[in-house]
C-alpha cells in the first residue's frame, strides 16, 4: 500500500487562527473525519448529497474564520467489524480530531433479528471507539436511520459479496434496526461521547418524505431530505448556530432595515421608481447555504433544518395582489424570480427555501469547488493509495503521484477558505399583476364561414357609416349567428 502522505494530515495552528465561537463544540484547524458505510460513502463527492458534505457545506459559510478540514471515509456496504480491520489505513493515518461514526444499517446483515449478531455488534463498536478516542480524537455516533418497509419488498443489498433482494417488511428490519440504535446510544452514553438519533428523526419524517422513484425507492436509504435532517442536527448537537438574515420593508416607503448574524442591524435606503417598483441595494449578505441538486433535484432547508438557515423577507402593508421579487446584478442565479403572496409577505417569507437563494451563484460556485476538492481526495484514496501498482519501475513515480494529487486537493481546499462567504445583490419588487389574458376564438362551428370572393354587387369599398335603419348591434345569437353565412336560411 503507498503510505498516506502529509497532505491528508492537520496541519500545524496558523498564529492568526481564529478562536472558536462561543458553544461550539469545533475548533480552528480541526479536522472531522466522518467514518461509515453508503450514508457517508455518496459516489462521485462532486454531486454527492449525504450528509457530510451538507454539514462541510453549512460550517463552510456559516464560520469562514475558522480552518476546518474535512476528510470523508466512507465504504459502501461498510460494518462496524469491516470498519475495525481498515481502522489504522483509512482513520488514525489522517490525525482526525473529530470522528463521526454511522454505522449500523448493513451490520444486521438483512436477515431476521438475531442476539448474537446484536452482541458482536456491540463489541466491536465498543472497541471501535476506545481505540479512536485513545488517539486522541473525540467521537458522536449517529444511529442507523429507519428504512421504508413499505418500499422495500425488493431491497437490493449485496451480502457475502453478491447482490440479492430482500423483503425489508417480511424481516421487519426496521425493529432490528432500533435495537441496534439503542446499542448505539447505550456506547455514546456509556463512554460519555456525543450522540445523534437518526432512527428516531427519521421514523418523524413520515412516508411522503421520501419520492416515488430514484434510488430511494426501494425503501433502503434515505432520501437528501433525510441527510438535510441528519446535517441539521448533528450541527445544532455542536452548538451551530443559524444563518440568519432578517430584511423589513413597508410597502409605501423606500429602504429597509437589515439584521443578520454577522452584525448590527443596518438601515438601507432604497428608492421607488416611476413605475412603482422598490429597489433595495443589498450588500454583504452572508451566503445561503450551500446545497448540492443532482439527478434529484435542488436540495433546500425544510421543517427542522430551516431553522438553520433564514433569509426571511417581511412586508408591512403589501399589495393585495402579491409581489414579484427579483434578484439583480452579477450575484444573482438562473432561478431569481418568485412571486410571493400578501400573507406570506406579511408573516415573513423564508427566501432560502427557493431557487432565488439556492442558485446565488458565489453559492453555487463554492459548491462546485468544494466538490472538487473532495472529488480529488476521494478518487486519490480509492484509486491511487488502495491501489498501488505492482511493477517496482512505476512504485516510486506512483508515490509521487499520490502526494501531488493531495497537494492539488489541499489547494482547492485553500480556494475554499479564501473564497467569498458573502454575496451583494440588487433587491427588486413590484405588483404582482395578472397577465392579459389573449381572447380565445370561439370553435370553428359556431362562427359564420368567411366568403372566398366578394359578390360582383358588393360595393367596392365598406360604407362609411351604417344606414340610419340599420340595428345599432348585431345579435349576438340566433340562426344567422350559427349557421354558414354561405348557405340560405331556412
Amino acid at each position: 500500500m503507498v503510505e498516506p502522505t502529509v497532505a491528508l494530515e492537520s496541519p500545524a495552528p496558523a498564529a492568526t487562527s481564529a478562536p472558536a465561537p462561543k458553544g461550539l463544540a469545533l475548533r480552528s484547524d480541526e479536522v472531522i473525519l466522518f467514518l461509515g458505510d453508503e450514508l457517508i460513502d455518496g459516489g462521485d463527492p462532486r454531486t454527492s448529497t449525504n450528509f457530510p458534505f451538507l454539514v462541510e457545506s453549512f460550517l463552510t459559510v456559516r464560520y469562514p474564520e475558522l480552518r476546518l478540514r474535512y476528510v470523508h471515509a466512507g465504504w459502501r456496504g461498510d460494518t462496524v467489524g469491516r470498519a475495525l480491520l481498515r481502522l489504522d489505513r483509512d482513520v488514525l493515518s489522517r490525525k482526525p480530531t473529530t470522528v463521526v461514526i454511522c454505522l449500523g444499517l448493513n451490520d444486521p446483515e438483512y436477515l431476521p433479528f438475531s442476539e448474537e449478531r446484536l452482541g458482536q455488534f456491540k463489541r466491536d463498536l465498543g472497541t471501535l471507539v476506545r481505540r479512536i478516542e485513545e488517539a486522541g480524537a473525540r467521537v458522536w455516533l449517529i444511529s442507523p436511520p429507519a428504512v421504508r418497509e413499505d418500499l422495500g419488498q425488493a431491497a437490493r443489498i449485496t451480502r457475502g459479496g453478491q447482490p440479492t433482494i430482500v423483503n425489508l417488511r417480511g424481516i421487519s428490519y426496521n425493529a432490528t434496526l432500533a435495537r441496534y440504535a439503542e446499542v448505539v446510544r447505550a456506547t455514546a452514553t456509556e463512554a460519555g461521547m456525543g450522540f445523534v438519533d437518526w432512527y428516531a428523526a427519521s421514523q418523524k419524517m413520515g412516508p411522503t418524505a421520501r419520492p416515488a422513484t430514484g434510488p430511494w425507492s426501494d425503501g433502503r436509504l434515505p432520501p437528501p431530505q433525510g441527510h438535510t435532517l441528519i446535517a441539521a442536527e448533528l450541527l445544532r448537537a455542536w452548538g451551530a448556530q443559524p444563518i440568519e438574515v432578517t430584511i423589513e420593508m413597508h410597502w409605501n416607503r423606500p429602504g429597509a432595515l437589515v439584521k443578520s448574524h454577522l452584525g448590527p442591524s443596518r438601515s438601507l435606503p432604497g428608492q421607488i421608481d416611476a413605475g412603482g417598483q422598490r429597489i433595495l441595494l443589498l450588500q454583504g449578505l452572508p451566503l445561503p447555504w450551500p446545497m448540492p441538486g443532482g439527478k434529484t433535484g435542488a436540495l433546500q432547508p425544510e421543517g427542522e433544518a430551516a431553522n438553520l438557515c433564514r433569509f426571511v423577507l417581511r412586508v408591512a402593508n403589501p399589495p393585495a395582489r402579491g409581489v414579484k421579487l427579483h434578484l439583480d446584478g452579477s450575484d444573482a442565479g438562473p432561478g431569481s424570480t418568485l412571486t410571493l403572496t400578501a400573507s406570506q409577505l406579511r408573516r415573513g417569507f423564508n427566501l432560502a427555501s427557493t431557487e432565488v437563494l439556492r442558485t446565488v451563484r458565489p453559492a453555487q460556485d463554492l459548491l462546485q469547488t468544494m466538490g472538487l476538492k473532495n472529488f480529488y481526495q476521494y478518487s486519490t484514496w480509492r484509486r491511487q493509495e488502495l491501489n498501488p501498482t505492482r511493477e517496482p519501475e512505476l512504485a516510486d513515480a506512483q508515490r509521487q503521484l499520490v502526494s501531488a494529487l493531495y497537494a492539488y486537493a489541499a489547494g482547492y481546499e485553500r480556494i475554499v477558505w479564501r473564497m467569498p462567504k458573502t454575496f451583494d445583490t440588487r433587491l427588486v419588487l413590484m405588483e404582482a399583476v395578472p397577465p392579459e389574458q389573449v381572447p380565445v376564438a370561439p370553435p370553428i362551428g359556431t362562427r359564420p364561414a368567411m366568403p372566398t370572393t366578394l359578390p360582383t354587387s358588393a360595393p367596392a369599398t365598406a360604407p362609411a357609416t351604417l344606414p340610419a335603419s340599420a340595428p345599432a348591434t348585431v345579435p349576438a345569437t340566433g340562426p344567422a349567428a350559427s349557421q354558414p353565412a354561405s348557405q340560405p336560411h331556412s
